[in-house]
C-alpha cells in the first residue's frame, strides 16, 4: 500500500501557510476563508499567504487550493506550534524530500533536516515536500483531502471543476446534466458540492463512460450515464436545470473546426433542454468561436465570463442562462 501522509486535523496550530490555486480561483479561495481563522496577508496569481490560527479541518474543506505549504524560513517555528507540528507520521520520524529546484542549497537543507530535525530523508515516500516557496504538506494535497479521480487526457482540474459548480449555482432538487461527461468529474463535484436531483451524464466515448461509472461510484454520486452525442441528447425539453461541461478546446482534443460544427449543435441541445430561466456554466479555451456560437443560438446569452488558466491554456468559464420563465 502506498504511504499515507498523515496531519492530525483538529489540533490547533499558529502559522502562516502558503495555499495554491489556479490563477482565476483566487478570489473564490479568498471568499472561502473569510468564514474560517485565516488572515490574507499575500496576494499572488495563483496563490494566498494567509496567517492561521485554529485546527486544521476546516481548511482542509475548502476545496480551492491544491498545496499547503510553511514558509521555508519558518521551519522551527512552525514545528513549535504551526501545522509542522500537527504531522503525524504513520512510522517512526517525519519522512520528507527536497525538490530539484531548490538547487545547490538542497543539500545543506537535507542535511539540516536530517541532523537537526531527526527527520528521514525519503524521496519515495514522504510527509513533506521542500520546494522554493515552501514545505508542502503531504497530507493537505487536494488529491490526499478529497481522493484521486480516475481521469482522462482532457479530464477537467478539480480546482476548475470547483469553479464551474459554483459558477452554476445549482440549488436543491435540480437536475444537472454534462453532456461531455468524460470521467465525470464535474458530476462527481456537483454531486459533492450541492444538493442536486438527477445527475446525468453524457458521452460519446465509451470508454470514458466507464471511467465515469467508476467514478461516481466510489464518491458516492448516484448518477445516470449514456452514451449519447451531446448534439442530439436523449433528454427531454426543459427537463434540466443546470448544465456544466468542459468542452473540446480543439487543441489537446478535436480541431477548431471539428467544433465549428460541434459547438452549434452541442449548443442548439442545450437550450433546448434547459428551462426558461436555466443556467450552463461551459468551459472552453476555443473562445471566439464559442461566443459567435452563442449569439447565434436562440434564447442563449453569456451573462459572465470567468477566465481560468491550467497547463498553459487560458480557458474561461461561461455563464450562459437561457431567456424566458
Amino acid at each position: 500500500m502506498p504511504y499515507q501522509p498523515r496531519i492530525d486535523l483538529d489540533q490547533p496550530v499558529r502559522d502562516r501557510l502558503m495555499l495554491r490555486t489556479v490563477p482565476g480561483a483566487v478570489d473564490y479561495l479568498a471568499e472561502d476563508l473569510r468564514t474560517l481563522p485565516a488572515t490574507v496577508v499575500r496576494r499572488g496569481p495563483d496563490r494566498l499567504v494567509v496567517d492561521y490560527a485554529g485546527p486544521l479541518r476546516p481548511l482542509a474543506a475548502v476545496r480551492y487550493f491544491d498545496v499547503c505549504a510553511v514558509e521555508l524560513g519558518a521551519l522551527d517555528t512552525s514545528l513549535k506550534d504551526g501545522a509542522l507540528a500537527a504531522l503525524r507520521p504513520a512510522d517512526g520520524p517525519v519522512r520528507f524530500r527536497v525538490g530539484e529546484q531548490l538547487g545547490e542549497q538542497r543539500w545543506e537543507l537535507r542535511d539540516r533536516l536530517v541532523d537537526g530535525y531527526g527527520w528521514r530523508n525519503d524521496p519515495g515516500s514522504w510527509d513533506v515536500n521542500l520546494e522554493p516557496h515552501g514545505a508542502e504538506l503531504g497530507a493537505l494535497y487536494l488529491t490526499q483531502r478529497y481522493g484521486e479521480l480516475r481521469r482522462t487526457p482532457a479530464s477537467t482540474n478539480p480546482i476548475v471543476g470547483a469553479v464551474l459548480v459554483r459558477l452554476a449555482k445549482i440549488q436543491p432538487g435540480q437536475t444537472v446534466l454534462d453532456p461531455f461527461c468524460g470521467a465525470g468529474t464535474l458530476l462527481v463535484l456537483a454531486g459533492e458540492m450541492a444538493a442536486p436531483g438527477p445527475v446525468l451524464g453524457a458521452d460519446v466515448q465509451s470508454r470514458w463512460l466507464s471511467l465515469a461509472a467508476e467514478n461516481v461510484a466510489a464518491r458516492g454520486v448516484p448518477a445516470t450515464l449514456v452514451r449519447a452525442d451531446a448534439r442530439r441528447l436523449p433528454v427531454r425539453s426543459g427537463s434540466v436545470e443546470r448544465v456544466l461541461a468542459n468542452l473540446p478546446f480543439g487543441k489537446r482534443v478535436g480541431s477548431h473546426r471539428v467544433n465549428e460544427d460541434l459547438y452549434p449543435g452541442a449548443l442548439r441541445e442545450i437550450a433546448r433542454v434547459l428551462p426558461g430561466g436555466g443556467r450552463a456554466v461551459l468551459l472552453t479555451d476555443d473562445k471566439r468561436l464559442f461566443r459567435e456560437t452563442v449569439q447565434r443560438t436562440p434564447l442563449l446569452r453569456v451573462i459572465k465570463e470567468v477566465v481560468l488558466a491550467r497547463g498553459g491554456l487560458h480557458p474561461s468559464a461561461y455563464v450562459v442562462s437561457k431567456r424566458g420563465r
